[in-house]
């Protein structure tokens, strides 16, 4: 296996790793890894590890790239968290995929995303936006408006709003941040453009989740299949929210999926 570790010289700032079968690998169908709002030994900081490194594993002997990056405001990005939006994390992912298309690693209808929690989110912005990807796999779906708490980040605006209006920053997941992220994701929600969404979409969801990504993730399934999407859903028996104790599994049913819609 071939590494790469480097920052993308335009677009948002990123940190990207590159995983390939061999140093020479071109034309070759390619996963974008977008991480959530996750513990940096998770997966989008500083190691690979659980499902995401399974998956990219078993990409590697498949003859296809994983390429991970640290979206804004992730470790090694050291982006300001008061101008975090989710459509900083959608533009990150098309910057990735416009370096792929432009590096000759591969090309339009070969490349997808892998997302976990939150960056399911940002995997479903750039879809939604540009409608570019060959495949999504969805792990642990964020697209309503129940990210985190009950009454999601609306109503933690509300419960907020004079002090950010004033144009102060409140602390939510973790991060320090400002009005720009609600007023985004107010006008921006996944579930609300699903429509826009045109690639073959597999839903993985740990049965051990919390009920609102269990309840995103069949939402999700269920608006594509209507409109005539091609997508599946599996759950998980016995996977948590990231799937880390279902890896392998995780890993087979991302690559069998990638194979069929891609037809290799």
């Amino acid at each position: 296996m071939y590494k790469k570790f480097f920052k993308l010289n335009y677009g948002d700032n990123n940190f990207c790793r590159l995983y390939l079968p061999n140093k020479n690998s071109h034309n070759i169908p390619t996963i974008i890894y977008c991480h959530g709002w996750t513990k940096p030994i998770q997966g989008g900081g500083r190691i690979l590890g659980g499902a995401p490194k399974a998956v990219r594993d078993l990409a590697i002997k498949n003859n296809m790239a994983f390429l991970s990056f640290d979206q804004f405001g992730e470790y090694r990005t050291w982006g300001d968290n008061r101008y975090f939006t989710h459509e900083r994390w959608g533009e990150g992912v098309k910057n990735v995929y416009d370096y792929i298309v432009n590096s000759g690693l591969s090309h339009d209808g070969l490349i997808g995303c892998f997302g976990i929690s939150s960056g399911t989110t940002a995997a479903f912005r750039m879809e939604q936006k540009y409608q570019k990807l060959a495949f999504n796999v969805s792990v642990a779906t964020a697209i309503s408006n129940n990210i985190i708490n009950p009454g999601g980040p609306r109503q933690f605006y509300l419960d907020n709003k004079e002090h950010l209006d004033n144009g102060g920053l409140v602390k939510y997941c973790g991060k320090k941040i400002s009005k720009l992220f609600f007023e985004d994701d107010d006008k921006n929600l996944c579930i609300e453009h699903l429509e826009k969404v045109k690639c073959p979409t597999l839903f993985l969801q740990g049965a051990l989740d919390n009920d609102r990504r269990k309840q995103d993730a069949l939402d999700g399934f269920n608006f594509l299949k209507e409109n005539g999407i091609y997508t599946e859903y599996f759950l998980v028996e016995g996977g948590g929210h990231g799937l880390e104790q279902k890896a392998k599994l995780c890993a087979e049913k991302t690559i069998d999926f990638i194979k069929r819609v891609l037809k290799i």
